[in-house]
């Protein structure tokens, strides 16, 4: 009975211990969001403790470097935005979809979001998580069919990433005045033409 007993109260403990780390995670990365929105050129580890009321250690704790913080921080905003709902195409047919998905997300940022995502910090975030996004990229180039020259899909792939990442859809939202089916449809356009133009040279 008393094993009984010390099993659950450790379940429990255990339980509860990790949704106290996840809560401390939480508020470290919702802090860095913050020095984000700060404008501050580059994240920096005592900034975030202090802005989360934590101290330094624990910050490392959680996050063993500076650029595993970056590295989570984009993520966050993603999913702070809903981004990570947006359903990811199957095909280059699902573009269009994928677009208007992002540029929904997008519009519905609040103001810590856009300020966060506009920072120079948020720079450095992204440019750790284009390895992932390639990644996706080129797995949706591959359903291309015939299939493509690696170094066409790979140039395609960058293009694709290019083209959907929130600084560029603002361009055509906000600085051309773009509807959100128009833009669809101008990207979806630009891929086509991309991959029509590697197709007719692998033909040749």
């Amino acid at each position: 009975m008393t094993r009984i007993a010390n099993t659950v109260t450790r379940s429990y403990r255990s339980e509860l211990r990790a949704e106290q780390a996840q809560e401390t995670r939480s508020r470290i990365l919702d802090a860095a969001v913050r020095v984000m929105a700060e404008g501050i050129a580059s994240l920096s580890v005592p900034a975030v403790a202090r802005e989360a009321g934590v101290s330094v250690p624990t910050v490392y704790r959680h996050f063993a470097t500076k650029d595993e913080l970056l590295a989570a921080t984009y993520p966050h905003v993603v999913r702070r935005a809903g981004l990570n709902e947006v359903v990811q195409p199957r095909t280059i047919d699902g573009v269009r979809d994928l677009v208007r998905g992002i540029i929904g997300r997008i519009e519905s940022f609040d103001d810590l979001a856009r300020a966060a995502m506009a920072s120079p910090a948020a720079e450095e975030a992204r440019l750790l998580s284009v390895p992932a996004r390639l990644d996706l990229s080129r797995k949706l180039v591959d359903t291309v069919d015939p299939p493509l020259a690696a170094a066409d899909r790979d140039r395609i792939a960058r293009l694709l990433v290019v083209l959907t990442t929130s600084s560029a859809l603002r361009t055509w939202r906000d600085h051309l005045g773009v509807s959100v089916d128009d833009t669809a449809d101008d990207i979806d356009w630009i891929l086509r033409a991309a991959i029509e133009s590697a197709s007719s040279r692998r033909r040749r």
